[in-house]
């Protein structure tokens, strides 16, 4: 994922809340009146999302952070202990949601997530519920002067957990660069904020995180609809639409990875797979302004705007190069002797200069596909108009 694309919602969202809470008193009064429920509208949308797309670290996040939002107001009726070991179970679960991979909420793959949430919940009720005094001695230590923390009512233990819990998400965020991550980045910071806003801030910090949290499933489901999983490439879908909105001349090549059925056979499909991504890297690389795509299987498309084929000729064959010149390592297991192999591609290539519309193009890009490897393969073949 993309981490600017990823901040820059949630930002926006942050601005226009606090924005908002600042002139709430010149916003309409209907609007004023209906702020308190579109929590519970955005709450139910989210449940709703999060089951229809089988997201069990969704519907989790959503309702952590609901109970953080209903959590202050429960302070005057809790115990310090219970207090302290509801905030902790909160961490910790939002710990384990940024952690593990989405296993779904209503398939049987769910169940180590269901039982370990399970868990979290019911030590922490036993706890308070049998020692609530051994747990508040256990957590409320102090090693820091207790005049620096006059701003909360949480003890250190509960804001060194805290702040624990964001700094190992944060770095596995940066190495991982994974959304479900961010997602639980961000359940953590308005775990923090609704638990010091003042209450008349209380509603509309909960609303923009909820906010958040569906634009945040929206962009996934953009993603999976637009981005080949396997090679991070845009997908066919996002190669229509492209071709819909262009206006003008294009240059378009199909690229084709040789003797690929062959190369799976051999190796396997794992290795297989390696290949895609090492031929999805390079294309992705070309030079010229070309945008590449995974068009589906080992078929590859590049289009380069406000170009004609015989410009851009030079830059497809630097790729055909590029790949050509990378050794490709198969047998990379302990018990195997490693072998490396050459991995070639073919490129047919054409421009939209005397086409009707995007498939013929294509389809004429794929005749020249065809030409090449006819030819021999790890080649160039141009069909465009004279």
């Amino acid at each position: 994922m993309n981490p600017y694309k990823a901040i820059i919602p949630p930002l926006i969202i942050s601005v226009f809340a606090v924005v908002a809470q600042l002139f709430i008193a010149q916003i309409p009064q209907p609007l004023q009146q209906a702020l308190p429920m579109m929590p519970y509208l955005l709450l139910a949308t989210l449940t709703l999302v999060a089951m229809y797309y089988n997201q069990g670290g969704l519907f989790y996040l959503t309702w952590v952070c609901w109970l953080a939002y209903l959590l202050p107001g429960w302070t005057q009726g809790m115990t310090e202990a219970q207090l302290w070991l509801l905030w902790s179970a909160c961490c910790v679960i939002l710990a384990l949601l940024g952690l593990i991979s989405e296993r779904g909420l209503l398939s049987f793959a769910g169940w180590l997530t269901h039982l370990v949430v399970l868990g979290i919940s019911a030590v922490a009720y036993g706890l308070q519920l049998r020692y609530p005094d051994l747990v508040a001695g256990w957590l409320n230590p102090q090693w820091l002067p207790p005049n620096w923390f006059r701003w909360t009512s949480l003890n250190q233990w509960s804001l060194l957990l805290w702040l624990m819990v964001f700094m190992l998400l944060l770095l596995w965020f940066i190495k991982q660069q994974r959304r479900r991550t961010f997602d639980s980045l961000l359940g953590l910071l308005l775990l923090a904020v609704l638990f010091h806003v003042p209450d008349s801030a209380r509603d509309m910090t909960q609303f923009a995180g909820l906010l958040c949290f569906l634009f945040s499933a929206l962009q996934k489901s953009w993603h999976l609809a637009y981005v080949d999983e396997l090679t991070g490439l845009p997908g066919r879908r996002a190669l229509q639409e492209k071709l819909q909105r262009s206006l003008g001349i294009y240059a378009l090549a199909m690229v084709d990875v040789d003797h690929f059925k062959k190369f799976n056979d051999n190796y396997g499909h794992d290795v297989g797979d390696d290949v895609l991504r090492m031929i999805a890297a390079k294309i992705n690389q070309v030079t010229g302004g070309g945008k590449a795509y995974r068009y589906g299987g080992e078929e590859f498309t590049i289009v380069f705007n406000n170009h004609s084929a015989k410009e851009i000729k030079d830059h497809l064959q630097a790729v055909i190069d590029a790949v050509a010149d990378t050794p490709f390592v198969v047998n990379r297991r302990k018990n195997q002797k490693p072998k490396t192999v050459q991995v070639t591609i073919s490129i047919g290539l054409t421009d939209s200069i005397h086409k009707a519309n995007a498939d013929e193009t294509i389809k004429t890009a794929d005749q020249a596909l065809y030409t090449a490897k006819k030819k021999g393969r790890n080649r160039l073949q141009l069909k465009a108009a004279s």
